[in-house]
């Protein structure tokens, strides 16, 4: 047999597979999402909340600049400015850092949903060979193509943003602090939009390429199809015996009843049908045994062995089997026919079988 890997991978990948890989941390994920969407974050960030960081900067200035002139300028001193300063400007860190864990955890829900996976922990995870694979493989080529595009992209929008700003950017020595600060924030805002929209183009081709790529690593085998059908359901011929067995013994279990039953009713060879009918306890009677073939022939032998009538009536029997279960009682439309089969044993009056239908 040809090895696993050494085939094709032809199937489409199981649910028990797909599992299995997200488990391991094997999904359809573009890191180029997450990093469109987070410049793309910061981009509004700067545009929308710059003027009231500026405000706070500028606070945090003029208060130091005041208590500089008016105050000795010791150790202490120092360490009070700096300590106010870092109090002042903690949102606006503290909201970048925020900003990028809340987008970034929000891109990678979107794409895979919420999951932890500890196999990638692995300390496999931390062999150089591995990681060498990794770096020389077709996802590896892929990623250094992507990164070689962003940089390109983050290159040539930079250089475009600030050409466009040269003459501004010229004249900021002639600008306020505060004017510099503000000039700043608005070009980062404009640097981060150009450089998201041109991600999200990258963004969109990864996340498509990599649901492929991912695809296609699922796929399986025929041999890996049929190994995963007997890991979850059992071997083939084991539950071919296990069924086997199960219908012996159901079948074991029905015999037991044969002896039991007021009369058997046959085909006179294709089928048979035993029926028991205790008037105190039933309503009508019902049918403890049925068998084709080979299992009607065993039930008219544990009949005769039994002394149990046998009475020979071909569309009573074929309609019997086909439309009662065992243990069920037999339907209205079987009344007549078989409150006659009853009657005629009960005449025999002590004779153990019989082989002609009554009239």
């Amino acid at each position: 047999m040809a090895e696993a890997g050494a085939q094709e991978r032809t199937e489409a990948p199981t649910v028990k597979r797909r599992e299995d890989a997200r488990k391991e941390g094997r999904v359809a994920i573009s890191r180029e999402v997450s990093s469109a969407a987070l410049l793309g974050a910061f981009a509004l960030y700067f545009l929308v909340a710059g003027q009231s960081n500026l405000l706070t900067i500028e606070g945090v200035w003029q208060d130091t600049f005041q208590h500089i002139s008016s105050e000795e300028l010791t150790v202490a001193h120092v360490q009070r400015i700096l300590f106010n300063t870092l109090l002042a400007t903690a949102p606006f860190v503290l909201a970048v850092f925020g900003l990028a864990f809340m987008v970034g955890a929000l891109a990678s829900v979107l794409q895979v949903g919420i999951m932890f996976t500890p196999l990638k922990l692995h300390p496999d995870r931390l062999n150089p060979i591995s990681g060498l694979r990794r770096i020389f493989s077709s996802q590896g080529v892929a990623d250094l193509l992507k990164s070689l595009f962003k940089m390109t992209v983050i290159g040539v929008v930079t250089y475009t943003t600030y050409r466009q700003d040269l003459l501004p950017i010229l004249t900021l020595s002639q600008v306020p602090v505060l004017g510099i600060f503000a000039f700043n924030f608005a070009l980062l805002g404009k640097l981060f939009g150009k450089v998201a929209l041109a991600l999200v183009v990258l963004a969109i081709f990864d996340y498509l390429y990599q649901r492929w790529h991912n695809e296609q690593q699922l796929r399986m085998t025929r041999q890996e199809l049929k190994d995963e059908l007997k890991q979850t359901e059992g071997d083939p011929q084991l539950r071919a015996r296990v069924r086997q067995i199960q219908r012996e013994m159901s079948r074991a279990r029905m015999m037991e009843n044969v002896p039991k039953a007021d009369v058997v009713v046959t085909n006179p060879t294709h089928y048979a049908v035993a029926l028991l009918y205790d008037r105190e306890v039933m309503d009508a009677p019902r049918l403890v045994a049925k068998g084709a073939d080979f299992v009607a022939q065993r039930i008219r032998e544990v009949a005769d062995e039994n002394d149990v009538p046998i009475v020979e009536n071909p569309l009573a029997a074929r309609e019997l089997f086909q439309h009662v279960e065992i243990g069920q009682e037999i339907p209205e439309r079987f009344f007549r026919v078989v409150a006659e089969i009853l009657a005629y044993v009960y005449r025999l009056k002590g004779n153990t079988a019989a082989t002609a239908a009554p009239s």
